[in-house]
């Protein structure tokens, strides 16, 4: 057994912690810089009060201050997701919706589709836009679209996982199962108009080129020089249209859904964005999806052990407790 000659004394010292799904050399360099970072922020925080306002140390000491607030957030429970969700209610329209795509973004939550920036593959002295597939909470199109059992099962934790989280916001019981049902069945849509990994790995089908008439031509219902404007981004001449076919069918569904179907998926996004920052109904029933049904991991950090990178905000508080 070559593997276990070569790797057996790191496995034995080195047993993978209840809160990760794997343990490795870069997941202790990632432990190891948080536990560093988490040293700078508390010096911050307590120096923070008489740093001058608006200045590096007072503003991260702050952020820390409250995400620390463990009292106030556990008050607040789905509090703070009351102006996101006002403002999804509020979409009258299309134009409405792609406003609050571009808006969303802007606040880092992947809805629809991923905007972002990389050099030119063709032409390393130039940087250019980049659209790719996106708009999915599952790992990739496999998910959604593979029917054997485990991969059912998957799905069906998902839905569970949707509909409790809804219920955590506010929503009936029955509306918030319906809900689930609507954001697994668009989802679904744009997953199989989604390419699968194996076809993710070809650089040169990620090469797609369009000019901005192009661009208008492939998805003629989204507005595209507006969503740059929200965005803060100069109106540009092209960009690199990774997964053309999924754009195409973007713009059909646009279409094709009704708008309270694109209003509920909008709010899901909303939710699961936030969710690791929220109290713990919401933080645990996150973590028990993405980390404990998805990955494998078999505690949270509430239950001991480090946690996983997406419960940063918990693993920082359990810390400070610890100390």
């Amino acid at each position: 057994d070559f593997y276990k000659y070569a790797n057996g004394n790191f496995l034995a010292q080195n047993p993978v912690p209840a809160a990760y799904p794997r343990w490795g050399s870069f997941d202790i360099l990632a432990e190891n810089n948080r536990n560093t970072l988490r040293g700078i922020l508390e010096e911050a925080a307590l120096r923070g009060a008489n740093a001058p306002r608006g200045s590096g140390e007072q503003l991260i000491g702050s952020f820390y201050a409250a995400c620390m607030d463990e009292t106030r957030i556990e008050s607040e429970g789905a509090r703070p997701l009351a102006a996101r969700l006002a403002r999804i209610d509020q979409i009258k329209d299309l134009r409405g919706l792609q406003t609050e795509v571009a808006h969303m973004h802007g606040q880092g939550v992947p809805a629809l589709f991923s905007f972002f920036s990389l050099p030119d593959s063709k032409n390393s002295a130039q940087v250019i836009g980049q659209l790719g597939q996106g708009g999915l909470s599952l790992p990739n199109r496999d998910y959604y679209t593979k029917s054997d059992e485990k991969s059912q099962k998957i799905r069906e934790e998902f839905l569970g996982h949707m509909t409790r989280m809804f219920a955590l916001a506010g929503a009936s019981p029955e509306k918030a199962a319906a809900s689930a049902r609507t954001v697994l069945a668009m989802q679904t849509t744009l997953a199989t108009a989604s390419r699968a990994p194996v076809q993710l790995r070809d650089p040169n089908a990620q090469y797609n080129k369009m000019s901005a008439e192009q661009l208008k031509q492939l998805t003629p219902d989204f507005a595209w020089s507006d969503y740059l404007t929200a965005r803060s981004v100069p109106q540009i001449s092209e960009v690199n249209v990774r997964q053309p076919e999924f754009f195409k069918e973007m713009n059909k569904l646009l279409g094709a859904s009704p708008l309270e179907d694109w209003k509920t998926y909008l709010r899901w996004h909303t939710v699961t964005a936030a969710a690791p920052r929220l109290s713990a109904p919401f933080a645990d029933e996150n973590f028990k999806f993405f980390s404990g049904v998805l990955q494998g991991s078999k505690n949270s950090c509430r239950a001991g052990g480090a946690a996983s990178p997406q419960r940063i905000r918990l693993s920082a508080r359990r810390s400070a407790k610890s100390t």
